[in-house]
């Protein structure tokens, strides 16, 4: 006889499962696969695949997960143990960074994606956070993918050296904005916060100063060719966390504010005031967030091209003045050839100026004609032009503390990274920009105290009018950064004596149990020796 139809149909198996102390049901066909009922019970912990998971009955016998467990009640559940395997998640990163490593030439040959690269990068580092592996395959792990980050960062520097970007007829011009009279005078201030502003609204603002400053007229630049060369230096300037954008707009709009408070609009040539603030938009650009001293220990391509003699400055000047090449972002294209020179030199002394390795030889000079500066000097003014600029280019610190401090925050994670890289390649790493030895306040005081006040102080000579608006600013900033190494240092010494007296404590604990022992001890032989009843024992 034919069966019935519900006789074809397997009946469900349900199951009662315990699982930190909640009982969850699950269901399935007697005739599913093992792993089925395996993932069912994966479900329940939301333990990843790669778990090792356990089921105990309740007799606390282990049992095999299969589809034949015997079916069971809420009183008789089994009991779910689960133990993530983290040996094969290392594994699996691994074989991730190695194979990535493989690719990686195969990757930059073919002109493939680096944002992608980075993104994977980047993934693999989360993965390695949240699993907490060992602490040896962590370090192994974190070492590999440094390596490949390095080697990453390298072919995009290469890359990026060997094509400078300029700014074609393609390129989206930004928004023409209006700015209001409140914004205008503002923007001359040294406490103007650019925090507040986007990269389109930097660009309008720095053609708002060449237009103020009257230089479109003397240097006869359209409106067109202005936003394209604007356009062309933004795109140059590599996404660092201080070596920026933003920072250049910073150091331009400080010499604008210091051109304004200084009147120097009434005392320099317009050719002098575009040399000036046409070298704080270009001084940095293409700044690989290496400083000179990693390029010249790492036998760099810029510090093997120039010698190790500023290379970073020399590079700059190179990246500027091949935007400037470029007919529809050359802002000098209709002025004539020696005037072009004198400007080009003017421009080249001042980036070269702002190699911190000649800090003092040109602190030196301006000092010496300072006190007698004639203004029709050419000499007298292009030292004054350097001075100028060595000022902006290191003046966050004139600013509010609320501008100043993410400068200096961005700064350190750019030293760190520096310094992280010098340790992986065997190269010096300096103290103060080492994440092991460095602090805000570390890093500032003797910066502020030794370089920027004495700057600062060179310059009110010349103008005393500025001091109250640049130079008090940074002697509040090292009282302040003072304050805030003494709390660190009372902190660290009241962790120090708490470490020193839990120590103590410490010992004292042990000593009180070795003396508790010692009694103990005394006890026993003296109850030895005169026996329960007090009496003493004598030899028969």
């Amino acid at each position: 006889m034919g069966r019935s139809h519900s006789s074809g149909v397997d009946k469900r198996k349900k199951l009662y499962i315990r699982y930190n102390s909640a009982i969850e049901t699950i269901a399935f066909s007697p005739s599913c696969a093992s792993q089925d009922v395996r993932d069912l019970l994966l479900a329940i912990c939301c333990a990843p695949a790669n778990s090792s998971i356990k089921l105990v009955d309740h007799n606390g016998h282990l049992v095999p997960i299969s589809p034949t467990l015997d079916c069971n009640s809420t009183d008789t559940p089994y009991q779910l143990l689960v133990t993530t395997t983290r040996r094969d998640s290392i594994l699996e990163i691994k074989n991730l960074v190695h194979n990535m490593g493989e690719i990686f030439d195969k990757v930059v040959q073919c002109a493939g994606n680096h944002d992608d690269m980075v993104r994977k990068i980047e993934y693999l580092e989360a993965q390695l956070q949240a699993e907490g592996f060992q602490a040896i395959e962590l370090e192994k792990c974190k070492q590999d993918l440094m390596k490949l980050k390095l080697k990453l960062s390298e072919e995009m520097s290469r890359l990026h050296v060997s094509t400078p970007i300029s700014a074609k007829r393609d390129v989206p011009m930004y928004p023409k904005y209006v700015l209001s009279g409140e914004t205008i005078q503002y923007l001359k201030q040294p406490t103007f916060d650019m925090w507040n502003w986007e990269p389109n609204e930097m660009l309008a603002l720095l053609e708002h100063m060449y237009i103020d400053l009257n230089l479109n007229t003397e240097f006869k630049i359209s409106n067109l060719t202005l936003k394209k060369w604007l356009r062309a230096v933004q795109a140059n300037y590599r996404n660092n966390p201080f070596h920026n954008f933003r920072h250049c707009f910073c150091v331009a709009q400080m010499m604008y504010g210091m051109v304004h408070a200084c009147n120097l609009q009434e005392k320099l040539s317009r050719k002098d005031l575009g040399i000036l603030l046409t070298a704080c938009i270009c001084h940095d650009l293409d700044h690989p967030g290496f400083n000179n001293t990693y390029q010249i220990n790492a036998r760099t391509e810029l510090a093997v091209r120039y010698n190790d003699i500023s290379p970073l400055e020399n590079h700059h000047c190179a990246v500027c003045f091949e935007i400037l090449s470029d007919p529809e972002t050359n802002i000098f294209a209709n002025i004539d050839k020696e005037y072009f020179k004198e400007i080009r030199q003017g421009i080249i002394d001042l980036i070269l100026a702002t190699d911190m390795a000649r800090h003092g030889e040109i602190v030196q000079q301006f000092k010496l004609v300072s006190k007698s500066f004639i203004w029709d000097n050419p000499t007298h003014i292009k030292q004054l032009q350097s001075i100028m600029i060595k000022c902006c280019d290191i003046s966050n610190e004139v600013r509010p503390f609320n501008v100043a401090e993410p400068w200096l925050e961005c700064l350190l994670e750019e030293y760190f990274t520096q310094s992280d890289r010098e340790k992986c390649e065997g190269l010096p790493v300096a103290s103060f920009m080492d994440r092991n030895k460095v602090t805000k306040s570390t890093a500032q005081i003797g910066f502020i105290k030794y370089v920027l006040i004495p700057l600062y102080e060179t310059l009110c000579e010349l103008f005393p009018e500025i001091e109250p608006t640049m130079l008090q600013p940074l002697k509040d900033a090292y009282v302040y950064y003072e304050s805030k190494k003494l709390e660190e240092d009372l902190a660290k010494d009241d962790y120090d004596k708490t470490k020193t007296c839990q120590a103590l404590l410490d010992e004292k604990l042990k000593l009180e149990r070795k003396l508790a022992g010692a009694e103990k001890r005394i006890n026993d032989l003296a109850l030895v020796v005169t026996g329960p009843d007090n009496s003493a024992k004598v030899n028969q």
